[in-house]
C-alpha cells in the first residue's frame, strides 16, 4: 500500500508523505579499509577528506532525533562507516525499539564479540553481519589489525548463542557477501561458512561499482542541475572485468539450492550478470527510483541528504529545523524533482536503491 501511494506521489509530486525508513548514519569513522567500500576502499569518497571525521552529533542529539521521528516512520536503519565503532549505538537502538521502530544494522561484525546479550536485549530486531571470504581471503578484502575474519565470526556465533539463552528470536542475523574479482570463486564456501556459524539468511550483493567514464559525466551534470561537485560517484569506481559471470552462476545455482528461501540477493530482481559487470552504462529495468520518496538519510554531522550511497547533496540539519520540514523543503524536492523527470544519473545505474523498492 505505501509503495503504491509513493508510486502515485512519484508520478506527480516533488514531496513526500514521512518517510518509511531513516538510513541513520551515525559515524564515518571505520576499523576497516574493504577494498569495495565506496567509502574507505582503494578509490573511497573520504580519502584525503579529514573534515569527514570532525563532526559527530552526540547521544543526546540522536536519541532528540528519535523522539521527533517516532510516529511519524516505523523503520531505523544503522549504518555508517561501521556503526559499532560508537559505544552508544544499542542505547540508540534500544531507544528507537521502545519508541516501536523496527530497528537494523549493517556492520562489519568486528565489534559483536562481548555485546551478544546487550544487542538481544536491545531489541534489535535484524542485523546484516559482512563476510566476504573464507577466513585468509576475508582478511585480504576485509583489511584490518588482527584477524577480522576471527572477530566477526566469534561475534556471530556469541550473538547465536546470547539469542538462544534469551530465548529471543531477534535479532535475525544476515551474513551479507559483496561479491569482487578476488572472491567470486569462493561463494559456495561462504554461504557454508554462513550456515555453519548459525546465520538466519545468507545474502550475495553483486556490488555497486561505476566506471571513471560514467563518473565524470556525473560529475557535470549534477554540478551543473544543483552547483555542487559530487565526491561519492568515484568512490565507486571499481574494475570488475575480471568477473568470470558463468563460473559465479553455478556457484550461485548451488547456493539457491543450499539455502532456499533464505537466500537474499541484491539488487533483488532478475537480472543478467553479464550485463551487471560489463555494460554498466545500461539500466537493469525501467523501474523508477523512488527511494527518495520512501528513506531519509541523515549524516553523522545531522545533514539530511540523498541517497544513502550517494550522499552530495545536503537538504539541511536536524540540528537546526525540525526533520519532517527537511523532509520536503526546496532541496529535498529538487532532488525528487530530478529523480522524477530525469532519472537518476549515469553514475547510479549500479545503486541497490534503484532496484530495492
Amino acid at each position: 500500500m505505501r509503495k503504491n501511494l509513493v508510486r502515485c506521489y512519484y508520478r506527480h509530486r516533488d514531496y513526500s508523505p514521512p518517510p518509511s525508513m531513516i538510513m541513520l548514519r551515525t559515524t564515518n569513522r571505520c576499523n576497516l579499509r574493504c577494498t569495495q567500500c565506496g567509502q574507505w576502499g582503494e578509490n573511497g569518497a573520504f580519502h584525503h577528506r579529514p573534515s569527514v571525521l570532525q563532526s559527530e552529533l552526540t547521544t543526546a542529539q540522536w536519541l532528540t532525533f528519535l523522539e521527533q521521528m517516532a510516529g511519524s516512520c516505523p523503520h531505523v536503519y544503522f549504518f555508517g562507516g561501521e556503526p559499532m565503532v560508537r559505544r552508544d549505538l544499542l542505547p540508540l537502538v534500544r531507544r528507537a525499539s521502545e519508541r516501536g521502530m523496527a530497528t537494523g544494522i549493517n556492520t562489519n561484525g568486528t565489534f559483536l564479540r562481548g555485546r551478544g546479550q546487550e544487542i538481544v536485549r536491545s531489541g534489535l530486531d535484524y542485523i546484516l553481519v559482512s563476510i566476504d571470504g573464507p577466513r585468509e581471503l576475508n582478511n585480504l578484502i576485509r583489511i584490518g589489525s588482527g584477524d577480522p575474519f576471527g572477530k566477526t565470526s566469534e561475534g556471530v556465533q556469541e550473538l547465536v548463542s546470547a539469542r538462544r539463552r534469551e530465548s529471543a528470536l531477534c535479532p535475525f542475523i544476515e551474513i551479507f557477501m559483496t561479491l569482487t574479482p578476488e572472491n567470486q570463486g569462493e561463494i559456495l564456501s561462504t554461504a557454508k561458512i554462513a550456515r555453519e556459524l548459525g546465520a538466519d539468511y545468507f545474502s550475495l550483493a553483486a556490488g555497486m561499482f561505476t566506471t571513471p567514464e560514467l563518473a565524470d559525466a556525473s560529475d557535470r551534470e549534477y554540478e551543473r542541475e544543483f552547483g555542487v561537485r559530487p565526491t561519492f560517484y568515484h568512490g565507486f569506481v571499481r574494475d570488475v572485468s575480471r568477473m568470470n559471470t558463468d563460473a559465479m552462476m553455478r556457484q550461485i545455482t548451488a547456493v539457491r539450492a543450499l539455502w532456499a528461501d533464505r537466500l537474499k540477493e541484491y539488487p533483488p530482481i532478475k537480472f543478467d550478470l553479464t550485463t551487471y559487470y560489463h555494460q554498466p552504462e545500461q539500466k537493469l529495468s525501467d523501474r523508477p527510483c523512488i527511494a527518495p520518496w520512501l528513506t531519509m538519510q541523515i549524516m553523522p554531522d545531522g545533514t539530511l541528504a540523498f541517497c544513502e550511497d550517494f550522499a552530495d547533496l545536503p537538504c539541511g540539519n536536524i540540528t537546526r529545523e525540525h526533520p519532517l520540514d527537511l523532509w520536503n523543503n526546496s532541496y529535498s524536492r529538487s532532488w525528487r524533482r530530478r529523480i522524477r523527470t530525469k532519472g537518476v544519473f549515469a553514475a547510479e545505474s549500479r545503486c541497490v536503491a534503484h532496484y530495492l523498492y
